[in-house]
């Protein structure tokens, strides 16, 4: 069985925010944060399954009952480059009390849930790993500064969290820079290479959804779902004009003068969730 490496376990847990991918009835992906926790912990350190808990009538609770298939795409706080994305089966059990729940706030706000709404009902769900990827070797440039809360979250310098859907329907998650297309109320785009899952995913299967929360205050989120049209590009361009909005550089830092070819994802919106 897959399992978390050791040295990433710390992400599978608070104060980072999971984006979980869940699948909706009508085929889009369906992307939102949530807390977890490590769930079964091996020996050496690495995690076979994280845990959290959802309430009875959640989109992403009825999907999982439906499909058991989630994805799960975590950056960390400290450096966002350092992601992990978590594909696995969600096992949902019924719950009837807060105690669930109260485990998974200490640990984000040191406190017993404060915000409880009548008994309890709900699920608590285990999702064992079945596979995990990391990506944690890249040292970034000085970035930006954090934003300030409440900033625009279509708009750098929040990252974004882009879910897909595979052939056979298994939801996949990424982290990506991103903005608003120019001219449009919540369209976004972002640069990505031609051979990229996401970009595998979205020639088959056009549905997505981005969902972001506020670097300044993860407990603000939106989420978008919409088409996504593929624009390939012989250059860098967005990347160039995105730089300044991530990282203390006035563009991307290429390896060479060479045209780096890629494929720029335009999502155009038909859904917004805040």
């Amino acid at each position: 069985m897959t399992t978390v490496p050791a040295d990433f376990a710390d992400l599978c847990g608070a104060p980072h925010f999971a984006h979980l991918v869940t699948v909706n009835p009508n085929g889009y992906p369906q992307s939102s944060p949530i807390w977890i926790i490590p769930g079964a912990v091996n020996a050496d350190g690495s995690v076979a399954s994280i845990r959290f808990s959802t309430g009875p009538g959640y989109r992403k609770t009825l999907n999982m009952l439906r499909d058991p298939r989630v994805s799960l795409s975590i950056h960390d706080v400290a450096n966002p480059y350092r992601t992990l994305e978590i594909v696995g089966r969600a096992n949902l059990e019924p719950r009837n009390g807060w105690s669930d729940v109260d485990e998974i706030s200490q640990t984000y706000l040191g406190t017993d849930y404060p915000f409880k709404e009548g008994d309890g009902e709900g699920y608590r769900v285990n999702v064992e790993v079945v596979r995990a990827y990391t990506h944690g070797d890249f040292e970034p440039p000085a970035s930006v500064a954090l934003p300030e809360p409440g900033t625009d979250l279509l708009m750098p310098p929040h990252f974004a969290h882009v879910a897909t859907v595979s052939r056979n329907g298994q939801p996949r998650s990424s982290v990506v820079w991103h903005r608003r297309v120019p001219d449009t109320a919540t369209d976004i785009e972002f640069w990505t290479g031609p051979q990229t899952v996401k970009t595998m995913h979205l020639r088959n299967n056009s549905k997505a959804a981005v969902s972001v929360h506020d670097e300044a205050n993860g407990y603000t989120y939106t989420e978008v779902r919409g088409d996504a049209e593929i624009i390939p590009v012989d250059n860098h361009q967005l990347l160039d004009e995105l730089t300044p909005h991530y990282w203390q550089l006035d563009k991307y830092p290429a390896e060479s003068d060479e045209p780096m070819s890629g494929v720029v994802i335009r999502v155009r919106v038909n859904k917004r969730v805040n």
